[in-house]
Order: structure tokens, then C-alpha cells, then sequence
């Protein structure tokens, strides 16, 4: 008994040992595999909104006294400008808008493209010279400066896809001039030029990145108002 437990114990073992060393790497078929990772993606509803972020605080919540616009592509809002009441004066002057009158920082032209495709770019004309009815204010020209894009969706306030803002001296009535422009590729998302900061505007009669010049002798008492047109203009994708 104890002969027959010896021999199949050493019989199981050889049999282990002559598997073991029939198994190599010229015997694996295959030794690699590939898997495919997949998402997709659908162009946004033509009713979304994704509402006006304060582009000094690119990240933060929507401003709720800026409803915004619906659409995949829209321009969402511009700062109106207040430059303040003033004696008539009898040299030329300049005047300076006042901080934007619903997040009360830096004026500001705010849209969004949610298409995904093409570029876009947003202008803006005057459509005619400051008047009060009877008499407008001749030779009174707008500039614009401090011009800087912002990324209102991230906290950084940039993202790949930058559009360019730019700078508007002496806009002439009745003449578009470009606002800011998307980035070659398109830039997509939530985007906004603004004016300098919020404290860049020191008052009316003291400073800030939006001016208003008055030559002398066209000013009459009254309130004078006009109208700035902004346009967005897309290019789809070819």
C-alpha cells in the first residue's frame, strides 16, 4: 500500500511537469486586443439659452436681469451707456460712460454659439448722431478701448477656441466696425468683450474705457440719445 501511494505521487508529478514545460509563447495565438471607446454628441435644441454671465466673473452664476437670448447662436446683450449729465461747456470736451447698469462692473457685449461648427463675428454701427429732437450733437464721436475677450463659462475666463475683441476709435456714424471675431475654428460657448474693469470707471467727467466726444459749441440743453446696432453675423462650416 504504501508503494502504490509513493508511485502516484511521483506519476502526478511528472505529468505537471511535462505540461508546464509543453506551454510556451510560440503556442499563443494572439497576445494583444483592442477595444473601442465611443460618445456622441447632438447640436443644441434652437430653444436653449444659456443666459448672460457677468464677464468679470467668467465661472459664476447667470445674472437674472439679463434674460439672454434662445437660439444655438445669438447675440445676448450690450451694455447701454450713460455718459452722465453736464453744464454746457464752452471748449470741447470729453465725457465717459458709466458702469454697466445691471451687474454695475465693466460695460459689455455678451452672445453664445452652441452649433459646433462655422465662425461668427459681431459688429456694431451708430445709426445716427446723438440728438434730442431738434438739435443733435455734430462731430460727437464714441471710442471704445480696453477691449478684451472673456470665456464667460470657466472660471479662467479663457478656453482654446478665444475669439478677438477689439478697440473702436472714433466710430463714425452709420459705419459698421467690428466687435470681436471667433477664433479661425470657431469659438464655441459662451463668449463676451468687455471694457476695461470695473475699476477703470472713475466717473463721467474723469475716465473710462468708453468716451464720448463733444466739439464745442454743438451742445444745447437737452437729453441727447442714439442708437448702437449690434449685429452677429455667422459663416457656416464649408
Amino acid at each position: 500500500m504504501k508503494k502504490l501511494i509513493t508511485y502516484s505521487t511521483m506519476t502526478l508529478s511528472a505529468f505537471a511537469l511535462l505540461g508546464a514545460a509543453s506551454v510556451s509563447a510560440d503556442s499563443i495565438d494572439q497576445n494583444t486586443y483592442d477595444s473601442e471607446g465611443t460618445v456622441s454628441f447632438t447640436q443644441a435644441p434652437e430653444t436653449s439659452n444659456p443666459g448672460v454671465i457677468d464677464p468679470e466673473n467668467p465661472g459664476g452664476e447667470v445674472d437674472p436681469n439679463i434674460p439672454g437670448v434662445e437660439g444655438t447662436i445669438a447675440l445676448d446683450y450690450a451694455s447701454n451707456l450713460d455718459f452722465g449729465s453736464h453744464e454746457i461747456s464752452t471748449s470741447s470736451s470729453t465725457y465717459y460712460a458709466s458702469k454697466d447698469e445691471n451687474t454695475g462692473n465693466a460695460d459689455f457685449v455678451a452672445m453664445h454659439d452652441l452649433r459646433g461648427e462655422g465662425t461668427w463675428a459681431v459688429t456694431v454701427t451708430q445709426l445716427g448722431q446723438f440728438t434730442n429732437g431738434t438739435n443733435e450733437l455734430s462731430g460727437a464721436q464714441l471710442s471704445f478701448n480696453s477691449a478684451t475677450p472673456v470665456y464667460t463659462a470657466e472660471t479662467s475666463g479663457t478656453s482654446a477656441y478665444m475669439p478677438t475683441s477689439n478697440n473702436i476709435l472714433n466710430l463714425a456714424v452709420g459705419t459698421p466696425e467690428t466687435v470681436m471675431t471667433s477664433n479661425s475654428q470657431g469659438s464655441y460657448g459662451t463668449y463676451a468683450t468687455k471694457y476695461g474693469t470695473a475699476d477703470d470707471y472713475t466717473g463721467n467727467e474723469t475716465g473710462g474705457p468708453i468716451s464720448l466726444s463733444v466739439p464745442a459749441g454743438s451742445a444745447k440743453a437737452g437729453t441727447y440719445t442714439t442708437t448702437l446696432e449690434y449685429s452677429l453675423s455667422v459663416v457656416p462650416e464649408a
